[in-house]
């Protein structure tokens, strides 16, 4: 809309209805002064009509440096959806799915961006906001993107070449924000190497939010061939051989309607017919013209969550030329290949993936083959028994439309109902057969077969592969188990002796600390970074300190607050604060490692002049005597014996 005839109008609305009021007195003083009046308002009007031209023309300027929207065939958006689907549409408008991905407008960024330099290693970064525009100084993304693919050591420069970049782009709306400007190749967006944390209230550098080695380079990613293929609607990244940049188009930006329900003209077509729409209402039919995932088969229905949350491989040369075929509805492996490593690790095309990228499945999976990442929950899922022999699907826990959107759990699926709706035989023999009280977090379906095992984000997540807790698993691929998990000051020990006794498991050969400490501490101390940050985790996890006591869990964390990883001590920082005495402990996760190391010993000297109780005594399986002192020698010759192996998490 042109704004300049709006302003126009209104400033001969407002002079003349000022004229005609002074006409109408006799002193010229009142004349005057809504002459004056007039001409003030006037003036506002025309101030405020230029800021809407400034807003809209910014606006403009934004879209253009996003990538295409609107013009994939066959999609329609969710605003055509919204007019005949309202309460559909407000029930998605309110999730963390619309709005993982958004142009970043003052409604949508969380991030502080009052006047700040913000540091990253030795290069600085300034940020601010100009009107509706969020801007930064910052090394040049493109000469630092092109010369890491050369191999150049960048990071020892001290004084990188420097631009400024109006940040286009958000991703993440639930914990955390990343943000991306625009490249000088087509429509290319390059991440901003920062993360606003929310509950944190402060950015840090990329690198430290995400599980990976402190001697892993830093790395410059695109939206276009990485989020794009998840955090959009038919996102299509546009890049051939013959091109020489991406000229990425969606049809939404953002995961919106057509995402779970398919291209929707030919429905929007066939029901302008209200004939058509009355019929299938009277009789109750489902509309073929559009796809609706509960109407779906098991299978079917999962395929739809599955595009997102599931670990493939595709054509790489297809997708980004072409993005991926898969509509809803349809086969998921026609489009891509599933890696389901506990049937298909010998397969070809793992063969050729690992023998290009070793780590690949190491970075996903434990070694048994169970998904161990975040937002991979089909890829878990289809490995339950549950999946293979029954009907379970995403739906029959988790809901779009009728849920809390912080975890889209469908309602009364938080609780054991979810379980006991093909399994009701036990919703009277709860105790029974959990052997702990009805109500307690042993006797939790969750607990015990979906323990939080997967990791992602900063946090521990429920494993979505359905399964029974057995210590000879974690013996054998590292993974903790539910109960050593809850039971955290208990041993390997206990635990198969506990799981013989109740359930008949035979008890595996166990030898010397399995025997004798508990199996957080071995995990915690002396295991992969993997393993550390699950189980420090863990440790602030309010079920398992009532299960075990918080007397003794300080000094650990206290420990495990200079870890090499920074996720790892990001999260034990976070659990050691639950405990009392250790909310306002000073302690910055990216700080140097000599503050780092003064934080954890005045952590542990802090819990060593605690007021202890005798009553409360844990015994030597958490390294304690029983006049309560730690065994500083026994908790540095585990911390020794931590495996140092590489471990990059692909969250």
């Amino acid at each position: 809309m042109n704004l300049i005839p709006i302003f126009v109008l209104e400033l001969v609305a407002f002079v003349g209805l000022s004229t005609a009021l002074a006409l109408r007195f006799s002193r010229l003083r009142a004349r005057l002064t809504l002459v004056a009046a007039g001409i003030l308002v006037a003036t506002a009007a025309f101030a405020w009509s230029g800021q809407r031209i400034d807003r809209q023309a910014s606006r403009q300027e934004l879209v253009q440096e996003l990538p295409v929207a609107g013009e994939e065939k066959g999609y329609v958006s969710s605003t055509t959806c919204r007019s005949c689907h309202p309460n559909e549409y407000s029930t998605w408008y309110r999730t963390y799915h619309r709005t993982m991905t958004r142009p970043a407008t003052p409604e949508y960024v969380k991030g502080d961006f009052s006047s700040q330099t913000i540091r990253r290693g030795t290069w600085t970064y300034s940020i601010e906001r100009r009107g509706d525009e969020f801007w930064a100084d910052m090394v040049d993304p493109d000469w630092e993107r092109l010369n890491r693919l050369r191999g150049a050591d960048v990071d020892s420069i001290a004084d990188p070449p420097r631009v400024e970049r109006r940040l286009v782009m958000i991703t993440g709306s639930h914990h955390m924000q990343t943000y991306w400007v625009a490249s000088q190749f087509g429509n290319e967006l390059l991440n901003f190497p920062f993360v606003y944390l929310f509950e944190d209230r402060r950015w840090v550098p990329r690198e430290d939010v995400f599980l990976r080695p402190p001697t892993m380079d830093r790395f410059t990613d695109f939206w276009n061939d990485n989020c794009l293929e998840c955090h959009s609607t038919r996102g299509v990244p546009g890049l051939t051989p013959e091109s020489e940049a991406f000229t990425t188009r969606a049809a939404e930006i953002g995961i919106a309607c057509e995402a779970c329900h398919g291209p929707g003209q030919e429905h929007v077509r066939l029901n302008r017919n209200p004939l058509r729409r009355y019929t299938l209402h009277s009789a109750g039919e489902g509309d073929s013209s559009i796809i609706q995932p509960e109407r779906l088969d098991s299978r079917q229905a999962s395929a739809v969550c599955g595009q997102c949350h599931g670990v493939a491989l595709s054509d790489a040369r297809q997708w980004l030329a072409e993005g991926h075929s898969y509509k809803p509805g349809e086969a998921l492996e026609d489009s891509r290949f599933l890696i389901l490593p506990t049937q298909n690790r010998q397969h070809p095309r793992i063969q050729r993936l690992l023998e290009q990228q070793p780590a690949s499945l190491d970075s996903r999976f434990w070694s048994d083959g169970i998904v161990r990442v975040s937002g991979r929950e089909y890829t878990g899922m289809v490995e339950s028994p549950c999946f293979k022999r029954g009907e379970l699907s995403c739906l029959s826990c988790h809901s779009m439309h009728d849920s809390d959107p912080d975890d889209q759990l469908a309602a009364a699926m938080e609780t054991d109902e979810a379980c006991f709706q093909c399994h009701g035989e036990y919703r009277a023999k709860v105790a029974e057969h959990s052997r702990h009280p009805v109500g307690s977090s042993g006797a939790s379906c969750y607990d015990c077969h979906m323990p939080h095992t997967s990791y992602g984000l900063l946090t521990a997540m429920r494993s979505h592969t359905i399964s029974s807790p057995t210590v000879t698993e974690s013996l054998t691929t590292g993974r903790p188990n539910a109960c050593n998990l809850c039971h955290l000051d208990k041993t390997l020990a206990w635990t198969a002796d506990e799981l013989h006794k109740g359930w008949g498991q035979a008890r595996p050969d166990l030898k010397g600390a399995e025997r004798s400490v508990a199996a957080s501490l071995l995990w915690l101390l002396a295991g992969d970074a993997g393993q550390r940050a699950v189980v420090a985790w863990s440790l602030g996890w309010e079920p398992a300190k009532a299960a075990s006591g918080t007397e003794w869990q300080a000094p650990f964390l206290g420990h495990a607050l200079n870890d090499p990883y920074s996720a790892v001590r990001y999260i034990a920082h976070l659990s050691l604060q639950s405990y009392d005495g250790f909310q306002d402990l000073p302690y910055d996760y990216i700080a140097a490692p000599e503050e780092r190391a003064q934080a954890r010993q005045l952590a542990i000297d802090r819990w060593l002049r605690r007021t202890w109780n005798p009553a409360t005594y844990r015994g030597r399986q958490v390294l304690m005597g029983r006049d309560g002192n730690l065994d500083v020698d026994a908790l540095i010759a585990l911390a020794q014996q931590r495996n140092d192996r590489p471990i990059a998490l692909g969250e």
